[in-house]
């Protein structure tokens, strides 16, 4: 991306929030005026004992308003490697995309009746190309990702569309595959594309711009190949001087 200003990322977090709020407000207001119609002089304590679901209207008005104005607000960013300076435009929508989807996140998780069976569809509303079934532990940059139908990522694992290299940030797309199983506490970088019906064990480290062909397994830090999943869906796994193989049922 060339030319062009980068954004104001306090102007823009603070925009979002305003602007959710003067949306949510006057719903919040036009239900409490629609109780007062329907049963005039309600005493006190009643309105007291109203305040949770009054709150819980307040609450999910105003984040998805924010929701739709964090949507409306992510800016294009090209893949690449740039100096860590937020006037570069490129980097600067990067700062503000990953601000606004970090505080989606951060809303839709704050409880009480907060994200769990909801991450999968903020992800998709702040970015992410979730496929049908696809179930994500944590995206950073979810405009930079997308998973195909029916992969998992487990507990604890983090999927990153950019690294830091010292005075320089690496941004680049993640691809995931259909039926794609990541073990949990596995870390997935920039660039990298995983094939469909991958198996990455836990606790691994995949490279940025890695690229993992079908149906194979991965393992370590970094991860290395070490089998493949056979037609029937079984683990085999490598060994080296003809120690043979070892299989297992997904």
């Amino acid at each position: 991306m060339k030319g062009g200003k980068a954004p104001n990322v306090t102007a823009w977090l603070y925009g979002v929030l305003i602007g959710s709020g003067l949306i949510a407000f006057p719903i919040v207001l036009a239900f409490c005026y629609v109780v007062h119609l329907a049963v005039p002089g309600l005493p006190f304590y009643v309105w007291a004992a109203l305040t949770p679901l009054i709150y819980l209207i307040a609450k999910w008005t105003f984040n998805f308003a924010a929701l739709g104005l964090i949507r409306a607000s992510l800016r294009p960013v090209n893949e690449g490697y740039y100096d860590m300076d937020p006037s570069n435009p490129n980097v600067g929508n990067w700062m503000l995309n990953a601000s606004l989807t970090s505080m989606g996140r951060y809303l839709v998780g704050f409880l009480p009746l907060g994200q769990p069976g909801l991450a999968s569809h903020v992800l998709r509303i702040i970015g992410a190309r979730m496929g049908r079934n696809a179930i994500a532990s944590s995206i950073i940059d979810p405009p930079l990702v997308e998973m195909g139908d029916g992969s998992v990522a487990g507990g604890g694992s983090i999927i990153s569309g950019h690294a830091l290299d010292g005075k320089k940030i690496y941004v680049g797309r993640v691809k995931i595959g259909r039926n794609v199983l990541i073990g949990g506490n596995t870390i997935v970088l920039p660039g990298v594309e995983i094939g469909d019906g991958a198996v990455i064990a836990a606790m691994s480290l995949i490279p940025k711009k890695t690229k993992i062909p079908p149906r194979t397994v991965w393992m370590g830090i970094p991860a290395r190949q070490v089998g493949y999943v056979d037609e029937e869906g079984n683990i085999i796994i490598e060994r080296k001087e003809g120690e043979g193989g070892v299989s297992g049922h997904i």
